[in-house]
């Protein structure tokens, strides 16, 4: 859909679909400044970027990468991308529930009682 907005699929009931969401970094970083300023827009002190410049730059990259000549530039942006995930540190699984807040979860009736004896029944220890 060249030219055109692409939309990303919702991911649950009721979510609008969008890249945006996606492409969040901290704002103290700068990296969004950054790459705004790279291709010639500087929002004003205190102030905002021009409406849809941001969606309209990810419409230009996304245009840009599919020609031909810009492969190479593709390849680099695909390397530099992996040797930044490879060096993220890996998430690893938050255990969030605690045997307090389990039974509360059963007390209010968010969790059955024969529902947790089921799920404590599967478990090898």
């Amino acid at each position: 859909m060249k030219g055109g907005k692409k939309q990303m699929p919702a991911t649950t009931k009721g979510q609008k679909g969008t890249a945006m969401d996606y492409l969040s970094a901290p704002r103290d970083s700068g990296i969004v400044k950054s790459l705004m300023a790279s291709i010639g827009y500087e929002a004003p002190k205190g102030g905002r970027l021009p409406a849809g410049v941001k969606l309209d730059t990810l419409v230009a990259l996304d245009e840009a990468f599919t020609v031909k000549d810009f492969a190479d530039f593709v390849s680099a942006i695909q390397t530099r991308v992996a040797e930044l995930q490879a060096s993220r540190r890996s998430v690893s699984a938050k255990v969030s529930a605690t045997p307090e807040s389990i039974v509360n979860a059963v007390k209010s009736g968010k969790i059955s009682l024969s529902d947790l004896k089921e799920a404590l029944s599967g478990i090898d220890g």
